[in-house]
């Protein structure tokens, strides 16, 4: 038994093997975040939840010891107009966000972004297949590059279900 759980394990990606582009076009590898928990959060301007820009910042402030917050834009539910470099300037101008902003891309249906490909196929992340069901949903990766908490778009980030998860294992 235990030579086919490693066979299958062998068959998992690691999402430290995965990189995506930055807002500026800059290549930023997962392994960039060594002893940090991850919170991928899929963002749209347009999108009626926008004021959690705020709540994101703030976690990326008072974790930011243990926590990176990745935001990335998406027009997969029809709430983003803006290009990147607009996209990064109202978050900046009206957020004050420092956290990575990634390239605008779909995260459902083709030309999904690496990162939620990876999220929504459980061959790939040895968890689950995540359907991303609005903006704003948020995925906790752990230390280890496991999931560690999925997380509704209605949920605001500073809620205390994301920060126990945050400060937890």
């Amino acid at each position: 038994m235990l030579n086919i759980v490693s066979y299958c394990i062998a068959w998992l990606v690691n999402i430290f093997t995965l990189q995506f582009q930055d807002s500026q076009g800059n290549t930023i590898n997962m392994n960039s975040f060594p002893n940090k928990k991850i919170l991928l959060v899929n963002i749209a301007t347009n999108s009626p939840r926008v004021n959690q820009l705020a709540g994101l910042q703030q976690l990326q402030q008072q974790y930011a010891d243990s926590l990176v917050v990745i935001a990335f834009p998406s027009n997969s539910f029809g709430n983003e107009s803006r290009s990147d470099a607009e996209i990064k300037q109202y978050c900046q101008g009206n957020y004050g966000t420092t956290y990575i902003i990634a390239a605008k891309s779909p995260v459902t249906g083709t030309g999904m972004n690496a990162l939620y490909t990876w999220l929504s196929r459980s061959a790939d992340n040895g968890d689950m297949s995540l359907t991303i069901g609005g903006d704003f949903q948020k995925v906790l990766i752990g230390k280890d590059g496991s999931i560690l908490g999925i997380f509704s778009p209605k949920i605001d980030p500073t809620n205390q279900e994301i920060t126990d998860a945050i400060i937890g294992q």
